[in-house]
């Protein structure tokens, strides 16, 4: 058989980059999860919060909250009143150099410029509420979980927010709440649960579920929106005693997802 001729090496590293192009391509419409883990793990059970052995979580809330804007400073006359064109009433009706007759906003002094920010005018992905409420109801862990898993289907109960899920599915759910409208992924990466909430670029929602030594469960909540830092919790449960099993499960504070 002749040995390929110039040309045809080419071609074949052309086809060959344009086949890895394509696969890259197709984890492009969110996280591709597994259907099982590997190696096996099992987060059935009634699971406890650990406070004494888990992150501070409202700390961290807190230290995540977007800075309060402060009030735009006006320039004072000579008589220690506001003026109505930015002057401060000194000499030449100037104000470091700045004509008395021009506007803070724009280097043309034109009060009506428009910021090159995109999201400069776009209102707050938590909208009237407080921002804090919003990511609480996201990261803060519940007092309890239940987990019931199966080979194709894991059941996660927090409080009063029951959620199903089929790993690796690879069409993701669609949530459509009080906190608007999200699509989710679940599955397996390694030995952890994921599931994978998003709302186009505004907002983004990781929760991990595995294993941890001595019969605990670890959790991870790892939240970005525009406007603030990203939060990230991890926390830690025991499982539940009979006689907790016998009580209902405490109220925790409002979680996001359908009911």
């Amino acid at each position: 058989m002749p040995p390929p001729s110039a040309r045809g090496i080419r071609a074949l590293a052309q086809g060959g980059a344009l086949a890895s192009l394509v696969l890259a391509c197709c984890g492009c419409g969110g996280p591709a999860f597994e259907r099982a883990p590997r190696p096996a793990a099992d987060l059935s059970g009634h699971w406890v919060y650990l406070a004494e052995s888990s992150e501070d979580a409202a700390a961290i809330i807190r230290a995540a909250m977007p800075r309060p804007r402060r009030p735009a400073r006006l320039d004072r006359d000579a008589n220690g009143l506001p003026t109505e064109d930015g002057s401060t009433g000194r000499a030449g009706g100037q104000s470091g150099g700045r004509p008395s007759g021009q506007r803070r906003g724009g280097p043309s002094g034109d009060s009506g410029a428009q910021s090159t920010n995109p999201n400069a005018g776009a209102p707050p992905v938590w909208g009237r509420g407080s921002p804090m409420e919003f990511v609480r109801a996201f990261v803060y862990p519940a007092q309890r979980i239940d987990v019931s898993s199966q080979p194709e289907l894991i059941t996660v109960l927090q409080g009063e927010r029951r959620r199903s899920f089929q790993p690796g599915d690879e069409e993701p759910l669609s949530v459509n709440d009080r906190y608007g409208s999200r699509t989710v992924r679940a599955g397996w990466e390694g030995a952890v649960f994921n599931i994978k909430s998003s709302n186009s670029t505004r907002l983004s929602v990781l929760e991990k579920f595995r294993q941890l030594p001595s019969d605990r469960l670890g959790t991870e909540v790892e939240f970005s929106t525009p406007g603030m830092r990203t939060v990230k919790v991890r926390s830690v449960y025991r499982r539940a005693t009979a006689a907790e099993l016998a009580s209902a499960p405490p109220d925790g504070p409002p979680l996001p997802g359908p009911r």
